[in-house]
């Protein structure tokens, strides 16, 4: 049954777990012990390949447990290596790298008959992905020295080490170590016959030679790849090969052919691409139409860029959110088990003092002098069970308090996200307004500082604080944008204390944008005369101080209450924002004061921001 479910999981996930269930339950009853184990594994495996992460853990601590308890190393060593790989998926890096580090240790201290080279591999390629790409050479390295199997798998598992090597080479700007090495793996997928590795080989080869302005061979390799791609018909290899032409021709001011392979790019994208390769071809094509001057067709482009933008956001977040799903899951199996393990071992403490209890019954019915023993065993008993109790109720308020922290955490998360989409949607608002006036200069000047702005937001979407230096940046790009926006009509200054650490501290992302909107919009556009905005950050002992500072109309309580009475959508985000920081924080953090006294007029704003966040 199990070899059945083995066998059909690939395109019936749900016969296949029906026969591996079974498979399961008849080991059971016949107290084959090995059947579990691998049953147990199977469905494990089976949950993995459906994304289905919570069951999967779940069936792999079963399955570890019984391995551990028959001293069943190999298949400990396999789950191991599961547990790595679904971690990975999930985005939790450090326990999949803990399991890893298990795994090698595992085959090390039992000298189990077994490689060590593929969990090393894994480590690279996660250490990799965590950013940390010294780690990453180290790992590949050692997978390198450890191997221990024939020449073929060597060559097979160097070249895949050089490939990987090289890419992160090509992505720290070393092209021609990336290229010499991308050269190597190449010549190897010649020898193989492996032409699908081979296309993708040269299409590397050919944005080296790129990036180091050899124009003609960066065309021969990407021709060569486009040539062995379209052979096979690989749609995806296809798409990127012509987005990596017309690149190329862009960069030669070959416009004409730039648009060609950019219009054949897009075509090949219609039925192939996510949302990131899409986003990419139209923002090439935005610049080749902008270099020609076609600005109709430039604009387009843009629009569409910017849309795919969004959408990859959207599906980002989408995917962020499933993780912390995903996470929580396991992280609720985990505490099930754990509670049920709890319960077992409070039952059987109970078991066995019921069992005490007889035996002392007894003996106390047949020896009276006995007796005394009895007492002292039962105290025994009762202290032992108190002390299970006690262990079961601190472990219970350590998961709330974790469970508290995540719920603060996505709270934050939560509000930062719909602060973005406000921001966005007053921006494009500007944008809109510039167009619709004819003033196509300024139109583009908005679009390609508004863009800058934007890809600082998306860079930094998954924080929900910046460094207080970044989120400066973010402002100034900000007051700039809407001082184009008005013509130009106040001025802005932005103080930094100079006793202020801004590489050190973090602040909630666009926190203070907001108030700066509020003092623009109502503040100075009313006023008549000079007009004049002020950002200040200043360092105190607990927090970072920011004062907004405008010599606009300022207001009333009269009008203060019209306002309150239709709060902008921004500022009531914002307010609860703000309600969060004071869950850190029981200090007042918003001061608002009219400074109109005859002859000066304007608003002072101070925000305190408490540096522990």
């Amino acid at each position: 049954m199990r070899t059945l479910g083995v066998r059909i999981r690939s395109h019936d996930k749900e016969k296949a777990l029906e026969y591996l269930h079974l498979s399961v339950e008849k080991s059971k009853q016949i107290g084959f012990a090995q059947g579990e184990i691998q049953g147990l594994y199977s469905i494990a495996v089976t949950h993995g390949m459906t994304g289905n992460y919570a069951e999967s853990l779940e069936y792999l601590n079963r399955c570890l447990d019984l391995a551990v308890e028959h001293k069943d190393y190999k298949r400990v060593n396999y789950v191991y290596n599961s547990m790595g790989i679904v971690y990975k998926n999930i985005g939790d890096y450090p326990t999949s790298q803990s399991y890893y580090l298990k795994r090698i240790k595992l085959i090390d201290s039992l000298q189990l008959d077994q490689d060590t080279s593929t969990p090393y591999f894994n480590l690279g390629v996660l250490y990799s992905l965590m950013g940390e790409q010294d780690k990453a050479v180290e790992s590949y390295n050692t997978a390198l020295d450890v191997y221990e199997g024939g020449k073929d798998g060597r060559e097979s598992l160097e070249n895949d080490i050089l490939s990987n090597t090289a890419r992160i080479n090509f992505d720290d700007g070393n092209y021609e170590s990336a290229l010499e090495k991308w050269l190597k793996v190449s010549a190897y997928h010649g020898q193989q016959n492996n032409n699908i590795e081979l296309s993708v080989d040269y299409s590397n080869i050919g944005n080296c030679y790129k990036e180091l302005e050899e124009w003609k061979l960066a065309e021969e390799y990407l021709q060569k790849s486009l040539d062995i791609a379209q052979q096979l018909s690989i749609e995806q290899q296809i798409s990127s090969v012509y987005f990596g032409l017309a690149d190329l021709m862009f960069r030669q001011k070959r416009f004409l052919e730039a648009i060609d392979y950019s219009n054949k790019s897009l075509e090949s994208l219609e039925s192939t691409g996510g949302y990131e390769q899409k986003k990419d071809a139209h923002e090439i094509a935005y610049k080749i139409y902008e270099a020609r001057g076609q600005f109709a067709k430039a604009i387009h482009h843009l629009n569409q860029s910017m849309e795919y933008k969004d959408s990859l956001l959207n599906e980002t977040k989408i995917k962020e959110i499933q993780n912390l799903q995903i996470q929580h899951d396991v992280y609720l199996k985990d505490k099930e088990i754990n509670e049920n393990e709890l319960q077992l071992a409070l039952l059987n403490t109970q078991v066995s003092l019921n069992n005490k209890r007889m035996i002392y019954l007894s003996i106390i019915m047949g020896l009276l002098l006995f007796s005394a023993a009895l007492l002292y065993f039962r105290y025994r008993g009762k202290k032992k069970s108190n002390i299970v109790l006690q262990e079961k109720n601190d472990l219970i308020s350590q998961q709330k308090e974790v469970i508290e922290d995540m719920n603060t955490q996505l709270e934050q998360r939560m509000l930062r996200a719909q602060m973005n989409p406000h921001f966005i949607f007053n921006s494009l608002s500007s944008i809109r307004y510039l167009v619709s006036s004819g003033d196509k200069e300024a139109a583009l000047t908005y679009l390609n500082k508004f863009s800058k702005l934007l890809r600082q937001i998306l860079e930094t979407s998954v924080n929900v604080s910046l460094v207080l230096h970044e989120e400066i940046e973010l402002l100034k790009i900000y007051v700039e944008l809407e001082a184009l926006r008005f013509d130009n009509s106040f001025s802005y200054s932005f103080n930094i204390d100079e006793n202020l650490d801004l590489h050190q501290h973090e602040v909630p992302m666009l926190l203070v944008q907001p108030y700066i909107e509020n003092a623009i919009l109502h503040g100075l556009l009313p006023k008549e005369g000079p007009k004049k905005l002020s950002v200040s950050f200043k360092d105190k002992k607990d927090h970072v101080v920011c004062i907004i500072e405008d010599n606009g109309v300022g207001f009333d309580h009269q009008k203060n209450q019209k306002k309150s009475e239709k709060q902008s959508r921004g500022m009531s985000i914002t307010a609860k924002r703000i309600e969060a920081l004071k869950k850190i924080s029981n200090e007042e953090l918003v001061t608002v004061e009219n400074l109109n006294n005859g002859k000066k007029t304007g608003t002072k704003v101070t925000i305190f921001i408490p540096k522990e966040l």
